[in-house]
């Protein structure tokens, strides 16, 4: 199977910012990205697109994909 990162393309030109998670206080949340592919959160496709799709409605400015990164765990 597969590995996929949630990506934000727009947030700096050039420098793509990976999905880590939520900061959620009860009354706010926090959308958690950082620079680094290796911090981030690495999900299976489906659910890459599901999150992608999730974050769409969090951050309606941003451009918002999962891009495939690995083939780590796929079937031999």
């Amino acid at each position: 199977m597969f590995k996929h990162l949630v990506v934000a393309t727009n947030l700096h030109p050039g420098q793509p910012h990976f999905f880590v998670g939520y900061k959620d206080d009860g009354e706010y949340t926090e959308v958690i990205w950082t620079n680094d592919s290796w911090q981030a959160r690495w999900f299976d496709a489906a659910d890459a697109q599901t999150e992608a799709q999730l974050l769409l409605m969090l951050c309606p400015n941003y451009t918002i994909e999962a891009q495939q990164v690995s083939s780590a765990g796929a079937a031999r």
